[in-house]
């Protein structure tokens, strides 16, 4: 960031940025992006740990002039994105500003690294992405408009090494039944759904995608209901074949596309005890119909569940690194999730929480041997029972997220916690006022940047690892291995566990430095001359 504050008001006129060169004055494809950090105002604080206040959070895209109010804070957010073909070394560049009081430049270095950075991400996710919300604040009608915008949103995601829940939601897998009694079969047509898997499951595209399953029942703690299929009931013979026939012929074709191991079903949220044996049973119709389709559930590890579930997903708190090692000896994936819960001293997703917590999450993860992430919405964006209809919430203006359905009735107000479900914001206008279609893309926030950051720092890790793997074979590099592997282990100045960590982001960067150095040291030898910032 670079963060003007003028003595007198006044206004920012004009940002330019020079080309990055090395020493030999060669020039580098390095592009630099420049956008307003904005401020929200917080005026009922998240938890204990926080206080009433203006929070940098909203990164509107630059629109000049910008105003400049005197003796006050105004940064600015650099990002600065590193093409594969940049060659490795050290570059530099100049940023002019042009206020209504002069010009101020400054100097910028690039480092960029004798490595590349995967096109997989190896840190999975998912991550809740409606489109309907979308089409509503940015006030869409046309359905060429809903597809273009959804698509920005989903090339935000695959920028930020983040995966939705729905890559699909304009090209759903289309499914009838046709037939009578014993002879009714399903039709299920993939046209639409594998147009848009092929533009989003590539080398460097999403990694996951939660898979909405026909017929089957759900719920949450709160309440839960059996599903229905063609007109029978979950439980029932006829229920049973019909949904074998249509589940297999997806599970057939996601295999033979090379998609299934990124597909997972997520039919029940947060059970209680008192849901356990309903969840068992459902998960059983899974396996029996699909079994080759992982099934996955946001609760800890409970014995009463156990051969039931492919993918734990349960709350920070609920991990230890014992737990995590337990369930993948049992051949089962683990995630975790951050919603509402946890608060402090726990890494959280909060506006006014210190930012460096998301960039943290990913440590953890690698810390703790966990696979996944999950936070069950990105734009959630008001509450219709705070705001009932027609009105909608304004993020820009209040920045709380307020609690909905459950059966509580409209007018009940209670907080969720500023900026949860919300890492995206959505046009910066009055959205009950507004009647005009915005065909941008997605404002992002300061936290979401930073998790992105951190799903780089995980990559770093991983590429380690990686690279020590190959040294072990060879003579020069096992000198150097055990060194390399200490790297490995997240230093407790980042990470002593869940609720001691750093909230200074130096430590961070300098590990990650020193992990960058010894890729480069592992793969000296015959490693090409492209880089990675």
């Amino acid at each position: 960031q670079v963060v003007l504050r003028p003595p007198q008001n006044g206004e920012l006129r004009s940002v330019r940025v020079g080309p990055f060169v090395n020493r030999r004055k060669q020039k580098a494809p390095i592009q630099l992006h420049v956008d307003e950090v904005a401020y929200v105002r917080v005026t009922q604080p998240t938890d204990g740990s926080t206080r009433r206040g203006w929070y940098p959070d909203p990164l509107p895209p630059l629109q000049l002039p910008l105003g400049l109010a005197a003796n006050q804070n105004q940064p600015l957010w650099l990002t600065v994105h590193v093409p594969r073909e940049t060659p490795a070394g050290d570059f530099t560049s100049k940023v002019e500003l042009n206020t209504s009081w002069g010009k101020v430049a400054f100097p910028i270095g690039i480092h960029v690294y004798n490595f590349e950075m995967p096109r997989e991400t190896h840190l999975r996710s998912a991550l809740g992405l409606g489109s309907d919300i979308i089409n509503r604040y940015h006030r869409l009608e046309r359905r060429e408009d809903q597809e273009a915008v959804f698509a920005r949103y989903l090339q935000n995601f695959v920028e930020h090494r983040i995966s939705p829940y729905s890559f699909f939601d304009d090209a759903p897998i289309d499914v009838t039944f046709a037939g009578e009694g014993a002879d009714k079969r399903a039709h299920v047509d993939f046209r639409r759904f594998d147009q848009a898997a092929e533009r989003w499951l590539g080398p460097d595209g999403f990694t996951t995608f939660q898979l909405p399953i026909l017929g089957m029942g759900g719920g949450t703690f709160h309440s839960r209901h059996l599903g229905e299929l063609a007109g029978f009931q979950e439980g029932t013979p006829e229920h049973a074949r019909l949904f074998g026939d249509y589940l297999g012929q997806v599970e057939r074709h996601l295999r033979e596309r090379g998609w299934l191991d990124r597909a997972f079903v997520y039919w029940f949220d947060e059970p209680d005890p008192k849901d356990y044996e309903f969840v068992v049973a459902g998960m059983k119709r899974l396996k029996a119909a699909a079994p080759g389709l992982r099934r996955m559930l946001t609760e800890q590890p409970e014995e009463a569940l156990f051969g039931h579930v492919d993918i734990w997903c349960g709350l920070t708190p609920e991990w230890s690194r014992e737990k995590v090692q337990a369930r993948r000896r049992a051949g089962e994936e683990v995630w975790w999730y951050i919603c509402t819960a946890p608060k402090a001293p726990y890494v959280t997703e909060f506006i006014d929480h210190p930012g460096t917590e998301l960039r943290l999450w990913p440590w953890q993860s690698w810390q703790y041997g966990v696979s996944g992430l999950l936070v069950w919405a990105t734009v959630y964006w008001t509450s219709p029972l705070v705001y009932p209809e027609p009105n909608v919430q304004d993020p820009w203006q209040d920045p709380m997220s307020w609690v909905t359905g459950y059966g509580n009735p409209v007018g009940h107000k209670s907080p969720w916690g500023n900026g949860d479900g919300r890492f995206l914001y959505p046009p910066r206008r009055d959205p009950n006022t507004a009647s005009a279609p915005c065909l941008d893309g997605p404002v992002d926030s300061l936290r979401w940047e930073n998790l992105r950051d951190g799903m780089e720092d995980y990559e770093y890790l991983w590429l380690l690892q990686q690279a020590i793997e190959r040294a072990e074979g060879t003579e020069a590099g096992r000198r150097i291995v055990g060194e390399a592997r200490a790297l490995l282990e997240v230093p407790p100045e980042i990470s002593k566990d869940l609720r001691h960590f750093t909230t200074d982001p130096r430590p961070i960067l300098a590990h990650r430095e020193r992990v960058a150095r010894m890729i480069e040291a592992l793969r000296s030898e015959g490693v090409n001359n492209k880089g990675a910032k």
